[in-house]
């Protein structure tokens, strides 16, 4: 008989909830008799294993048969069924169920039945309260595995509204798996058009403005970042009508602009340097005199949206809020990185004028109004 008996035997009991004294019971032996089987010191007669295995709902195979070869065969054979499997019903989660029950250690196919049953319940209350205590069991489980990511993204297009930000905040801010994918991924399951529209709309500009912000490092030269920063700002550029800049991007060109200044002041363009210069602190001073809470970024390309002075929270066409996640650097509304990007000595493409009354008098400025906010909060 198959050595992992045992341990088979001890966990089927254990998950049935049954002692050993009353599993004993109803197979008419003796408790010391059950104990031993649980050590591994002996084994039920074979006439006994139909009953025990019909007692669990398992079959006479799966209680002795845990080798490898067994364990590769039913994969195979699982993988080619599970698929035929209808939503609908229950079915596919009985299937699977099947082989956690055979395989309770193996991470594989409980994850398989997170799926299952996220498939069969999803957008549907009823079928989704009678399945919920068995996805978290097996969710919560999986949580330490390789799943994680997976199980999160599951979990947050299953559960309840009240439950998404409890899931959400365990989703990690990355590009390759972040909250907005799992917002959605929850959108498209319940086939909610608009509101997968507006999430796609949101994860684009999360991901695009976060690509802006990567800076071009300053080992590569004054010349060659001047081109990376004329790129970025011809982009923003086109966010608006005529090449005018979208309020909500307006801060953010403006540092950008300001970056530019220097790349242009560190290879001896001069002239043009200070040009943008102008315009960056004229910008700005724009920006801070807005008094809207909600700010334009321009076109379809984001869903129509706008977003907050400080860019935590964009709303869309009919007034939703929504949490932007994982972006920085993009509004600069307390001025802060500009006093700093004037006022940093490590930024020295601004030394040949940083002398100047007129680059003083930006610093100056920049840093009282960094200062004023600094003195609000």
């Amino acid at each position: 008989m198959n050595l992992n008996f045992a341990d088979h035997f001890k966990h089927l009991r254990k998950e049935k909830g049954v002692t050993q004294e009353k599993i004993a019971e109803i197979l008419d032996v003796s408790s010391q008799s059950i104990s031993r089987w649980e050590l591994g010191m002996c084994y039920p007669d074979v006439e006994l294993l139909p009953t025990i295995a019909n007692y669990f709902g398992v079959t006479v195979d799966s209680l002795l048969s845990n080798d490898s070869v067994s364990k590769e065969r039913d994969r195979d054979i699982f993988l080619e069924k599970i698929d035929q499997l209808p939503d609908s019903t229950s079915a596919r989660i009985d299937f699977v169920r099947e082989y956690c029950r055979k395989y309770p250690e193996v991470d594989f196919y409980a994850f398989h039945l997170v799926k299952a049953i996220k498939r069969h319940v999803v957008g549907d209350e009823a079928k989704t309260q009678k399945y919920m205590p068995l996805l978290l069991k097996t969710a919560e489980r999986l949580l330490e595995t390789r799943y994680r990511s997976a199980v999160i993204q599951l979990m947050a297009t299953v559960c309840d509204e009240k439950d998404l930000d409890k899931w959400l905040d365990m989703a990690p801010y990355s590009s390759g798996f972040s909250r907005r994918y799992c917002l959605v991924a929850r959108a498209m399951a319940r086939d909610n058009g608009e509101g997968c529209y507006i999430q796609q709309g949101l994860e684009a500009l999360e991901r695009f403005a976060n690509q802006l912000d990567r800076r071009c490092p300053d080992v590569l030269g004054a010349e060659r970042k001047t081109a990376y920063q004329r790129d970025i700002l011809k982009i923003i550029r086109s966010f608006g009508e005529g090449g005018e800049i979208p309020d909500g991007w307006k801060m953010f060109y403006a540092y950008k602009q300001l970056v530019l200044a220097a790349c242009l002041f560190g290879h001896g363009q001069v002239e043009e340097g200070w040009r943008n210069f102008d315009e960056a602190i004229e910008t700005c001073k724009y920006a801070q005199s807005l008094t809207d809470e909600w700010l334009e970024i321009g076109g379809e390309l984001f869903s129509g949206i706008k977003v907050s002075r400080d860019w935590n929270y964009a709303i869309d066409a009919e007034g939703e809020r929504h949490k932007l996640f994982a972006l920085m650097n993009l509004s600069f509304h307390d001025m802060t990185d500009i006093s700093d990007l004037l006022t940093n000595p490590r930024w020295a493409w601004f030394d040949c004028v940083r002398e100047t009354e007129k680059y003083q008098a930006a610093a100056r400025w920049a840093t009282q109004k960094a200062d004023e906010w600094r003195a609000k909060r």
